[in-house]
């Protein structure tokens, strides 16, 4: 195509040349000039005659040369709508300039046929596959490449791209492109071997690799993806060997053999070990601000000795380790870390590593390390700002922040701050590199800013909740986590259905007149008909405040101190359920409570917390001297733990997938005359009571597992002393979506005497977690391992659970 516009400029320019023309004044070099006197157009359908002379750019009455021809053939061909253009004019006056063109097809789709393995809309968005423009052939071509590319690295290494054009279907003057794809058979890899390798056997190197070999189970299929099998090349191979300090390792060659008739492959990679490297020396130099001694403990291949100090070469042959080149690069980014956590932002640490030839004597080649330390001068905060923030006050994050004008730059107290203002639950979760930024000043100095990014936190709710101890009701809500912009929470909620009426209301302010002290006040209706128990209906009203202090300025640890009255009273009973001598326990009464509680949390990652801990005790002191009726004192201890394993993805700024591991312990007692039924500890399922998946509601009891068709009093499901206990693997996809494996333990017991943390029921299973604005919800799927039938003989089995309201 090219060579052919080429040619017709040429010609051109002779034609200008053979006709009458008017030469330049005053040039050495003759360039000749030609007036357009009229413009004619042919073979332009979709085009009118007017638009191709438009875009062509040649106006009667100008005067235009060689070059002017050539950039109006190169417009008319920048607009991709057409397959060949010529420009010719007459030989005499009047120049009449004839624009001959030949459109594109227009086409109207773009067809995959074949195409199973890889997505379509990623090919077309790649290359611009558009229906409704002209044909454009090299995007075709891009398209066939990218194809082929993208099966590879799928594992279809002999897949096939052929293009061919049909016309449209719908019967207008266009045409489909189709390509038509043969994947082939996926590739599996029966042997993957290596030659050239003495120092490490083929399967220990293939223990490096990403590619692996075919294996029985379905997790091993032996694909290949080309991307991964370069990266073993390129990366993994050479940084296995230089972890026992062959630096010097290349990969030679490999080779790939498919049997086109079984789709079995094998790879043979031809390797040049080259001589192991021995540590000779270890040094550093430049540091001030740490000692040596500090900062070698980072190299866990320098040994006592290799820093300093005279030893005969005898003695350092036996105690120098291999070369690990990766942990050498690894213990010089932590290094570098270090001092960037103790303000010096502009340190530079240079790790120098000197090849040290055979001597008489030595079998192995040596290697001289050297770390050279520029630490420059600690960076200084002058400034922090905030921005992004439209509802929510300066003053609600700024009390979050341990990063503080006049303080060194520390950067494991921003990651800190980061991480306290995504648990305040006010804002979306932000890449990194857009939530802080910061600029370095003149004189050594940095300014701070925060960015952040508002989110819906006030919701009014409405619809339908559903508990297995009461049966669906209808709500209406509202709940404010951030009320006023101040991080004051409002809640108000009724919920009303047959079995279910209740009103809340309540408020915290968690800063009293601006202080560190908190204050929580509520009152509560509620009337309660239980369908899963034989407990009749139960009415309470009342009301609660609650005064908080932070622990010696702890800004994770509170003291809380509060009171509550309701007043209980249970109707309609079955008296058939209710075990003989028991009669008392839910009787009409009022409970008069003093609450004590403890509370440390400094979980991170809002409400599917990815790192931290919170551990709480209470204590609960109804009756006696407070009045009402009962005498017990109730203490509850909750344990949760966190802590993060890894991510997927958000390595190019964008938000990653993050896995954590999860622990919680759970516990509670009572001690004394305790008359209220509702006052005791139900354990199993996810609704009632204590959580423990695998389980029906309140099945787990004092006598074990019993199930709910069991012929035994509801009253004789509950205890005064239980004991919980969750581990998990969790899957943090999003903010607001969570996914699990986890194993419960749990079990109630009569009294607090019969307590015994190490008889507990076990069940394990799968879990996804939501965030609504209905609130929280979940759905579990547990296998019970404890579980009985009404007979008592072992019965374990798999048990669905609709979560409301829970998160873990």
């Amino acid at each position: 195509m090219k060579s052919g516009r080429f040619l017709r400029v040429g010609v051109t320019l002779a034609t200008l040349m053979a006709a009458r023309v008017i030469p330049l004044w005053g040039q050495e070099q003759t360039l000749y000039q030609v007036r357009v006197d009229s413009v004619a157009v042919s073979g332009a359908f979709r085009f009118s005659d007017e638009g191709v002379r438009r875009i062509a750019g040649l106006r009667e009455g100008e005067v235009v040369n060689g070059p002017d021809v050539q950039a109006a053939i190169q417009r008319l061909f920048a607009t991709g709508e057409f397959e060949d253009v010529s420009i010719r004019v007459t030989a005499r006056e009047p120049n009449i300039f004839y624009i001959d063109v030949s459109e594109r097809p227009l086409v109207g789709d773009f067809v995959f046929d074949g195409l199973d393995h890889v997505s379509e809309s990623t090919i077309r968005d790649s290359v611009g596959l558009v229906g409704g423009t002209a044909l454009d052939p090299a995007r075709v071509a891009q398209a066939t490449v990218l194809t082929r590319q993208l099966l590879a690295n799928a594992g279809f290494p002999q897949a096939t791209v052929d293009t061919s054009m049909v016309a449209d279907p719908s019967g207008l003057d266009q045409v489909n492109v189709v390509f038509e794809v043969n994947e082939g058979p996926r590739l599996a890899l029966a042997r993957v071997e290596f030659t050239g390798n003495r120092a490490f056997t083929d399967s220990q190197i293939r223990g490096a690799m990403n590619t692996s070999e075919e294996g029985f189970f379905w997790f091993k299929p032996g694909e290949l993806h080309r991307d991964e099998y370069r990266r073993d090349l390129a990366e993994r191979i050479p940084e296995f060997y230089a972890r026992y300090g062959y630096i010097d390792m290349e990969v030679l060659g490999d080779t790939i053999v498919v049997d086109t008739l079984t789709g079995k492959g094998r790879i043979e990679i031809s390797v040049n070990e080259g001589p192991q490297y021995l540590i000779r020396s270890f040094e550093i130099e430049g540091n001030r601000r740490f000692p040596s001694s500090q900062l070698a403990e980072y190299f866990p291949d320098v040994v006592e000795g290799l820093l300093g100090g005279a030893r005969s070469q005898e003695a350092l042959d036996e105690i120098r380790p291999p070369f690990d080149r990766s942990a050498f690069d690894e213990a010089s980014q932590k290094i570098a870390d270090l001092y960037r956590d103790a303000g010096y932002l502009s340190v530079n640490i240079a790790p120098e590593v000197r090849r040290h030839p055979v001597e008489e004597g030595e079998a192995n080649p040596t290697v001289e390390t050297r770390l050279l330390v520029q630490e420059g001068q600690p960076a200084y905060i002058r400034t922090v700002s905030i921005v992004g923030n439209d509802y929510t006050h300066d003053a609600v994050i700024r009390k979050v922040l341990l990063t503080l004008p006049g303080d060194v730059y520390s950067q494991q107290l921003l990651v800190q701050s980061i991480r306290n203002l995504q648990s305040l639950g006010f804002f979306e979760t932000l890449p990194p590199d857009e939530a802080i930024q910061i600029k370095p000043r003149d004189d050594g100095d940095i300014d701070l800013v925060y960015r952040v990014k508002e989110k819906q936190t006030g919701n009014v709710n409405f619809g339908i909740s559903a508990a297995a101890a009461t049966g669906l009701a209808g709500f209406i809500g509202y709940d404010q986590p951030n009320l006023f912009g101040q991080a004051k929470v409002g809640h108000f909620r009724w919920l009303f259905g047959r079995r279910s009426q209740d009103i809340e209301v309540s408020y915290t302010d968690p800063e009293i007149f601006g202080s560190r002290n908190s204050l929580s006040v509520g009152v509560q209706s509620a009337r309660d008909q239980f369908q899963t128990f034989s407990l009749g209906t139960r009415r309470q009203t009342g009301g609660f405040f609650e005064f908080g202090v932070p622990i010696f300025r702890l800004r994770s640890t509170r003291f809380y101190a509060g009171y509550s009255l309701f007043n209980d009273e249970v109707s309609d009973l079955d008296t058939f359920g209710i075990p003989e001598g028991q009669e008392d326990l839910i009787t009409q009464g009022t409970r008069s409570t003093i609450s004590l509680r403890l509370v440390r949390d400094n979980r991170a990652g809002g409400l599917f917390p990815v790192s931290g801990s919170r551990n709480s005790i209470s204590a609960r002191f109804t009756g006696g001297i407070l009045g009402g009726d009962g005498n017990y004192n109730r203490w509850d201890l909750t344990s949760e733990w966190f802590a993060p394993v890894g991510q997927i993805g958000g390595s190019g700024g964008g938000v990653p997938i993050e896995l954590v591991l999860g622990l919680a312990f759970r516990g509670g007692l009572v001690f004394g005359d305790n008359p209220f039924f509702v006052e005791r500890y139900y354990v199993g399922g996810t609704q009632v009571g204590q959580q423990v998946r695998g389980y029906e509601e309140a099945t787990i009891t004092p006598q074990g597992h019993v199930p709910r068709s069991a012929p035994i009093s509801s009253l004789d499901r509950v205890g005064e002393a239980y004991f919980t206990t969750t581990a998990q693997f969790g899957v943090k996809l999003t903010d607001n979506i969570f996914g699990s494996a986890f194993v419960d333990g749990g079990n109630v017991w009569k009294n607090a005497g019969e307590f015994n943390p190490t008889d507990l029921l076990l069940g394990a299973g799968l879990g996804v977690s939501l965030v609504t604005p209905f609130g929280p919800i979940g759905i579990d799927y547990a296998y019970g391992f404890d579980r009985r039938d009404v007979l008592g003989r072992a019965d374990p089995g798999w048990q669905l659970h609709f979560r409301f309201g829970r998160l873990f």
